[in-house]
């Protein structure tokens, strides 16, 4: 699994850094992203472009970290 710490990034620069990522890592089928965010509000951003996008994820919330795992299923999501 591929991680991502955005926690000392800010959408919109975040959601930049994100969708490289995915652009990149697109072409894993069936690979994982872990997400890493300071705040629940920085993600914010983040959770709409998935739901837009129709990915799988899941929110975690661990000590003061937030982090969502992104599923890629398949290949042509971006």
């Amino acid at each position: 699994m591929n991680v991502l710490d955005l926690r000392s990034i800010r959408c919109p620069l975040a959601l930049v850094t994100l969708k490289r990522e995915l652009i990149s890592t697109y072409k894993l089928k069936n690979s994982s992203l872990k997400l890493l965010f300071s705040t629940q509000s920085s993600m914010s951003d983040i959770v709409l472009y998935l739901d837009k996008k129709s990915y799988e994820y899941q929110v975690f919330k661990d000590e003061n970290v937030y982090s969502i795992i992104i599923t890629i299923n398949y290949i042509g999501k971006t």
